[in-house]
């Protein structure tokens, strides 16, 4: 038998769900897209539309970046040509790998972000929610399924939790962005619980399968440890106490204060314990068809199956080189005769011919899904030991080949000053000259675990707070002159997690002093040296930084902390890699989108699709496609005047059902208004003449009318009124 026949991988479900829906999406986004041209959506409005469909304002003016969402980081040699093709045809020829497993591209003109969504589409993509203040990107760990130790593969979970949150109407109301991450085991390296809103790790308790949850942690200016919400739960739970914990911060989370407005501040106020009873009130509100038993329907499908049988051994080699490779880049799998390669992808920046070659060597060693890493690296998994020097020698091709992926000269780096509007300095343009100089510590056994993390400004964004040496983007005014500076960490541990015994937070790393961008990475450098000389044997960075104390870094840095005026040392005054003087150019960061109502972005869809129905009813189309559209803006419309009373649905008979008890019935809307709608839900196709089709038209076209005045009298301060029928 043809073992490639034997070990092929299974068709999956898409992640976007109907792929023809998801274009529709695409074309309602270009619809909006010109009214927002026309001034026709107001600019606050549109920003957090475009944002929840992927798109990031740049630092450059005209051009945006566009962001994908890519549940646990899975990508197939398809979507990898997709990214390809995009990358080439639309943006700067570079794909950007990001820390929450997701690929960004930059530099693409508005009006072409509706081409980049039928490309992600086509290739059973989606930037849906990938930006704005919405449950972002599902992640996991990159081994799960493979990893030695793990009680079952969360791999199944993960994606039916992404399905499951994708479009949900409790995640649209939300005062800021909502993260989820899930693990096999409790190992550091590939458990980031710590670090999220919910953190779900695999358990097996009597020999049932389940989780243990933590929620409200974060990253940010301000690290917060995640809480324990339930030390276990079957693995059942995981979708409906996730939509649960989502309703909690949809109803309680702030939405004014953007400072203060991510999940771990409702936990803090309430504390673990009340927040934990409000989880347990509306989990027990949701309905059997809110539990996402849907989503698991086809679960055994996301389960991995190797293209070529296994290795009879793992290879052995004399050359230097190649076993520091094979020390750093591959991790022997849980399933005997495989290993994961992990691939090292400088600043996380892949080219389209880097692209399309992954993509080839999927189809040729492994036949299946790589998977993005946290630190801006790639996993393939499922290569069969037999063939680990072969899949080397293509990465090598590909300039991808270099060993300590993650480690000594593999930094993790935002793009910063580069293109975000937030960042301070140019975390990429660092990174490169940390290469250079800490080359010279390139075979030393010590080192070359190293993690290295570089953010362009305090947000954390390449999760400096978790390194052994983190930094970040600062500014500072030397006789009245801007000089960039980075602040250092020292000693964080991996995922965030404090060791036993210790107090909350010390998971994350100590912080030591602000240096000179131009002398970081002398200061990096002389760090190094000092690990070499006094750490003790296999002594972890975190363990030393805390054992030296900040006092003995400080002293160590002393010398190149204070800089002189201008004029005696320009390159102080320039960014690293910089020509030009540095200057303090921050705009408004777009992380958090605007204060906007989840009704004022449903009314903005619920105008869409009434042009869309008048321009139907115009060219003559069928009276199914019309009246289709007709009811959609309709529902569009009276799920806004739901989400006044904070009763978010998507599902069309509880929308009619809460729309009839919570409007019609208490004349809260003028019964005629009213009428269009309940009568037009149920209208029979066959009972639709040309009169009454063109009286549908306008009808939906009142009734969203007055969905507007309502949401706007309450907008005014006068309340939800009850209307007077005449």
């Amino acid at each position: 038998m043809n073992v490639r026949t034997l070990y092929q991988a299974a068709t999956r479900p898409s992640i976007v769900g109907d792929v023809d829906t998801a274009k529709d999406q695409v074309d309602s986004f270009e619809v909006n897209l010109t009214r927002f041209r026309q001034g026709r959506i107001p600019e606050s409005s549109f920003l957090e539309y475009r944002l929840r469909h992927g798109v990031y304002g740049m630092r450059q003016d005209g051009v945006h970046m566009m962001r994908s969402k890519l549940p646990l980081g899975l990508l197939s040699p398809e979507q990898l040509d997709a990214f390809a093709d995009l990358t080439e045809a639309y943006a700067s020829g570079i794909a950007h790998l990001t820390t929450r497993q997701d690929i960004q591209v930059h530099f693409i003109p508005l009006e072409q972000s509706p081409d980049v969504m039928r490309v992600l589409a086509d290739a059973e993509m989606t930037s849906r929610e990938a930006c704005g203040n919405v449950v972002r990107n599902v992640t996991a760990a990159e081994l799960a399924g493979v990893e030695p130790g793990e009680p079952f593969d969360v791999t199944p979970w993960g994606m039916a939790l992404a399905r499951f949150l994708l479009n949900h109407p409790d995640g649209q109301s939300l005062g800021r962005k909502f993260k989820v991450t899930l693990s096999g085991t409790f190992e550091p390296e590939f458990n980031y619980g710590a670090l999220h809103d919910i953190g779900a790790t695999a358990q097996v308790r009597d020999g049932v399968e389940g989780f243990h949850v933590v929620v409200g942690g974060g990253l940010g200016a301000v690290p917060h440890e995640a809480r324990v919400l339930a030390e276990f739960i079957p693995a059942a739970e995981l979708l409906p106490l996730t939509a649960a914990v989502v309703r909690v911060f949809a109803e309680h989370g702030e939405k004014k204060n953007r400072a203060r407005a991510r999940l771990k501040f409702v936990v803090a106020k309430f504390g673990i314990e009340r927040f934990r009873e409000l989880v347990a009130i509306e989990r027990n509100k949701l309905t059997e068809e809110q539990l996402g038993t849907e989503q698991i329907r086809d679960f055994d499908l996301w389960t991995d199956r190797p293209l070529f049988p296994p290795g009879e051994s793992f290879p052995e080699t004399e050359d230097p080189a190649l076993q520091q490779w094979l020390r750093t880049n591959t991790r022997i799998q849980k399933q005997t005769g495989y290993s994961a390669v992990k691939v090292k992808v400088p600043t996380g920046d892949l080219t389209p011919v880097q692209l399309r070659g992954l993509a080839q060597l999927l189809r040729d060693q492994v036949g299946d899904t790589l998977r993005i890493g946290v630190d801006q690296s790639l996993f393939i998994r499922w290569v069969s030991w037999d063939r680990l020097l072969e899949v080397k020698q293509e990465l090598e091709v590909l300039g991808l080949g270099d060993a300590r992926a993650g480690g000594l000269g593999d930094a993790t780096a935002c793009p910063g000053s580069d293109t975000c509007k937030l960042g301070i300095t140019s975390p990429r343009s660092l990174s490169h000259a940390l290469d250079s100089v800490l080359s010279k510590y390139a075979l030393e056994p010590a080192l070359e675990d190293l993690r290295i993390k570089i953010s362009g400004c305090p947000n954390s964004c390449a999760q400096h707070h978790i390194a052994d040496i983190g930094l970040f983007g600062a500014s500072r005014t030397v006789n009245g002159s801007a000089a960039p500076h980075y602040m250092l960490y020292i000693g964080g541990r991996p995922g965030g997690m404090p060791v036993a015994g210790e107090k909350p937070g010390s998971g994350y790393g100590v912080r030591i002093t602000k240096v000179p961008a131009a002398w970081t990475p002398e200061a990096v450098d002389r760090i190094c040296g000092l690990y070499l000389e006094e750490s003790e044997e296999n002594e972890p960075w975190s363990n030393f930084a805390r054992r030296l104390g900040r006092g003995r870094f400080q002293d160590l840095l002393s010398d190149i902390l204070k800089i002189p005026a201008e004029g005696a040392t320009p390159d102080l005054f320039r960014d690293v890699g910089a020509t030009e003087s540095f200057a303090m150019e921050r705009g408004v960061g777009e992380c958090a989108g605007e204060v906007v109502l989840a009704e004022d972005l449903l009314l903005v869809e619920a105008d869409e699709r009434v042009e869309t129905t008048a321009s139907l009813y115009a060219e003559g189309a069928s009276v199914q496609d019309i009246q289709s559209a007709a009811v959609e803006a309709m529902i569009l419309g009276a799920r806004a005047l739901l989400a006044i009373d904070l009763a978010f649905t998507s599902d069309r008979a509880e929308v009619v059902r809460r729309f009839r008890a919570n409007f019609y019935d208490k004349q809260r809307i003028f019964e005629g208004v009213g009428h269009y709608f309940l009568f037009a839900e149920q209208e029979p196709l066959d009972a639709i003449d040309a009169d009454r089709l063109r009286r549908l038209v306008d009808e939906s076209g009142l009734f969203v009318e007055e969905a507007h005045n309502l949401v706007a009298n309450v907008k005014r301060g006068s309340g939800v009124r009850k209307a007077v029928n005449k």
